[in-house]
């Protein structure tokens, strides 16, 4: 007797209004755990039993191990796919962040959050090919953005915890319930995805092949370079003002407002990229050099200055990330998981040495002098995408 075939049901395929979500929550989740330990410092210290040095070489030590794996991890999402990466990449920071939740001593703790840095870097490259096949060209520009908006949102979600959570039921339960968030991203992601159809001919047809590995490296040194000149914000803009004559808590309102400002400008300048369609590598050169204004008013010192710096910093010189992303895979859109995955080591790298050399800066030299030097390595990653810009458009002329 002939089988009689059974009809299975395909599972769904998700568009972009399913995907942008998914991805946010992935970033979300894999930057939480250097976020949260930041934020939480105090109760990790006084828990722990560690100085404000181990607290430096873990954050340091996250962004060094996600620079390491970052390439690597862009080659396994090709290999693996870009949903199944998002998968892994929630999953293992849902378990480093209840590594972290039971963490016995310091030791443990650095380890567990330098191991964070692998599922970070595979979360990164996969969610930037995920955008790039599966929302449309008008809005990939403020996709992008959305996604790189998860970022400061953890850095607010790790401020909050603090009152809300570590100062209430203990530090361990905001890492118990920031895994208990990655579990349901993990639960909630698209197990398929469908791929849109761009209107209009793609970026290869249209502008003529990709650029050399040149322009890639170009474009992630001064990726670096920026990075290193922003992620100081986070780490001592409230430093800085107590140091100028604010209160502890009105400094930390400047980096809440300026947290904010950056998160606003980071969906704004998507959203002014589709519909305006300026070249994207000139913005970010503009923004960089726009944020480097606002480190030089933060170096004066003055307290009606300071906090006009530091939003100027935030809104200009911290908001191109998702800019950045979108221009490299305009640039490469053959291969978005691998190029994206070597801009983000660049990224990683200024993330991780940026804040030691500063404070290294800070502590011999004095806050004025660091938030200068903050500015000039701002204007060189200006003046390096400025050649990249150059170089693409002598290849395309050419």
């Amino acid at each position: 007797m002939a089988r009689v075939p059974v009809s299975v049901r395909p599972r769904t395929a998700y568009g972009p209004g399913r995907v942008v979500p998914a991805v946010s929550g992935v970033v979300t989740i894999g930057i939480l755990p250097v976020f949260l330990v930041g934020g939480l410092g105090v109760q990790l210290q006084e828990g722990l039993d560690f100085g404000p040095a181990v607290l430096g070489l873990g954050v340091a030590g996250f962004f060094a191990v996600a620079a390491l794996f970052s390439r690597p991890m862009g080659w396994v999402a090709e290999r693996i796919g870009t949903v199944t990466s998002l998968r892994v990449a929630a999953t293992g920071s849902s378990l480093c962040l209840v590594g972290t939740a039971v963490a016995p001593n310091w030791f443990w703790l650095l380890a567990v959050l330098w191991l964070a840095g692998v599922p970070n870097a595979l979360g990164q490259p996969a969610s930037n090919s995920l955008i790039a096949r599966c929302v449309p060209l008008r809005h990939r520009a403020t996709a992008f953005g959305v996604k790189q908006a998860a970022i400061p949102t953890a850095t607010l979600l790790s401020g909050v915890a603090v009152p809300t959570v570590a100062l209430t039921l203990g530090w361990r339960w905001a890492f118990a319930m920031a895994a208990f968030a990655g579990v349901c991203v993990v639960l909630l992601s698209p197990v398929r995805v469908r791929a849109e159809q761009s209107a209009g001919p793609t970026s290869t047809e249209e502008r003529g092949a990709s650029p050399g590995r040149g322009v890639l490296l170009l474009i992630a040194a001064a990726a670096g370079l920026g990075s290193a000149a922003a992620n100081s914000l986070g780490s001592f803009v409230t430093t800085t003002g107590v140091h100028v004559g604010f209160t502890q808590a009105s400094a930390g309102m400047v980096l809440v407002v300026g947290s904010a400002v950056g998160l606003c400008m980071r969906l704004a300048v998507g959203v002014l990229t589709d519909r305006r369609n300026p070249d994207p590598i000139v913005m970010i050169t503009l923004m960089l050099l726009v944020g480097s204004a606002g480190f030089a008013l933060m170096a004066l010192s003055v307290p009606l200055v300071f906090p006009v710096g530091a939003v100027i910093g935030f809104g200009a010189g911290w908001a191109w990330p998702g800019l950045l992303n979108f221009a490299v895979a305009a640039l490469y859109p053959d291969r978005v998981a691998g190029a994206t995955s070597i801009s983000q080591t660049g990224v990683y790298v200024g993330g991780s040495s940026g804040p030691l050399l500063f404070g290294v800066l800070a502590s011999h030299a004095g806050l004025s002098a660091a938030w200068m030097a903050a500015g000039g390595v701002a204007v060189l990653g200006g003046v390096l995408l400025w050649l990249a810009s150059r170089s693409v458009a002598a290849q395309r002329s050419g």
